[in-house]
């Protein structure tokens, strides 16, 4: 449809630099009240439920991810390649080369 936004199906998270060398993650409502703050000409202190930012400290403010709301995410480790073992007869092999590298002898068992 014409006119219609999909923003309402994305989140947001926004991070704010200070000049002294802090950093803030926002979510999108956050960073909205900020840019709008900013735009009005407020130059004093935005407060937030667990921290405030100033207005005169901000050195960047940016868009860092957007991804979907409620979307399905695989933690990294399932994107890893499958363990494939080294066959028995090859390990076997490997372990007397590196015994007799080492100048022990290969233990049997």
């Amino acid at each position: 449809m014409q006119g219609t936004s999909d923003d309402d199906k994305y989140e947001e998270q926004w991070i704010v630099k200070i000049n002294t060398g802090g950093e803030y993650q926002l979510s999108k409502l956050q960073a909205t009240i900020l840019q709008q703050e900013i735009s009005s000409g407020n130059r004093g202190i935005i407060l937030f439920k667990t921290f405030s930012i100033s207005i005169p400290y901000i050195a960047e403010f940016y868009m860092d991810k957007r991804f979907l709301r409620n979307a399905l995410t695989l933690p990294e480790k399932a994107t890893e390649p499958e363990y494939i073992p080294i066959p028995e007869g090859e390990w076997k092999k490997i372990r007397e080369e590196i015994h007799q590298k080492l100048g022990k002898g290969f233990p049997q068992g």
